[in-house]
């Protein structure tokens, strides 16, 4: 029988598998409930959902508005604290784009891995150990300077845009080779770049921007032998040959709303595998425990026909508005 680390390994180069490795992540609040069911801590509660998946983050003292409402990330993003999900409250550079008089997180800081480094003593091997690079490239740009703000840029000002891409660029790689150091066993990057129907902006845009720098981040974990799994949420069908081509291993959310499962699989199976594949957006929040069992069902036969390839789960974090039954219902459909 095989450890949670070796079968999520095992999947994600596509060799056998005992069973499908899975993968159910949260938020707080749902957390809650959850912990309630079944009684246990909130610290516990990826065990009992069978998760083989560990993330590990840099340690960094927040900063919270006065008024509490605004968390204030690593590189100076400012967040909303009233919501489940990410809401994006404050632009540093909105106002002042030169690079040059920022003040750079320092990826070389002392003591910026203290967490990470327990936290993986402290699993003994037992779980799949990846870096949190959510936010990674082009996301962390608009972060920074604004969401419309920085698409004006990457049109208008494509020099200005490429500038602080490099900023980007240099310290996730310093930082994932700092991570590769530690023993980690692969790369995990968070960077949207699709809408429900489309690309954000044109594929030539971030085949000139965006590509050429995701691949640097890429390429510190498969130069190590490591594999590299994205999420990237929305229709991002004319880059996935792209992806691909810099080194991309495993496809994460794989939503089923703008992704069809059975043509990704059809096109793209033999060169990724896939995680995520259960909608957190048309069935688990409405559709009856009996549908979100056909749909869990659906997603292995669609993505993983062969028995290998794929991390099973929902497509995003969970939120409070998925009933309790329905994660239930998901979870007593997991091969076991």
């Amino acid at each position: 029988m095989l450890t949670p680390k070796q079968r999520m390994c095992h999947a994600l180069w596509r060799q056998p598998v005992d069973r499908l490795p899975v993968q159910t992540n949260y938020t707080g609040a749902i957390a809650a409930k959850l912990a309630e069911h079944f009684r246990c801590t909130s610290a516990e509660l990826g065990d009992h959902l069978d998760n083989h998946l560990l993330r590990v983050d840099v340690d960094h003292t927040q900063r919270l508005s006065d008024d509490g409402r605004v968390a204030f990330d690593w590189w100076g993003a400012g967040w909303g604290t009233e919501t489940e999900g990410y809401w994006h409250a404050t632009a540093p550079l909105a106002d002042d784009c030169d690079p040059a008089t920022f003040i750079w997180p320092d990826p070389d800081a002392p003591g910026l891995l203290d967490k990470a480094v327990a936290a993986i003593a402290g699993d003994a091997g037992r779980h799949f150990v990846v870096p949190n690079f959510g936010f990674a490239l082009f996301e962390r740009a608009w972060s920074l300077r604004g969401f419309d703000q920085f698409l004006m840029d990457l049109v208008c000002e494509p020099e200005a845009a490429a500038e602080l891409l490099d900023r980007i660029t240099l310290i996730q790689v310093a930082l994932s080779k700092r991570f590769v150091g530690l023993g980690v066993d692969g790369g995990y990057f968070g960077d949207d770049y699709g809408a429900q129907k489309s690309l954000l902006f044109a594929p030539s845009v971030w085949r000139e921007l965006i590509k050429p720098r995701l691949a640097q981040m890429f390429a510190v974990f498969r130069d190590a032998g490591l594999p590299v799994i994205l999420h990237s949420d929305g229709d991002i069908w004319p880059i996935l040959p792209d992806l691909v081509d810099i080194g991309l291993t495993c496809l994460n959310p794989v939503q089923p709303e703008v992704l069809d499962h059975a043509r990704l699989y059809r096109e793209f199976g033999r060169n990724l595998s896939f995680y995520g594949g259960i909608s957190t957006q048309t069935v688990l929040p409405v559709a009856s425990p009996d549908a979100v069992r056909a749909a869990t069902a659906a997603c292995i036969r669609d993505l993983a026909p062969d028995g290998s390839g794929l991390i099973l789960g929902p497509s995003h974090r969970m939120q409070s508005d998925i009933p309790v039954e329905n994660i239930l219902a998901m979870l007593s459909a997991f091969p076991r």
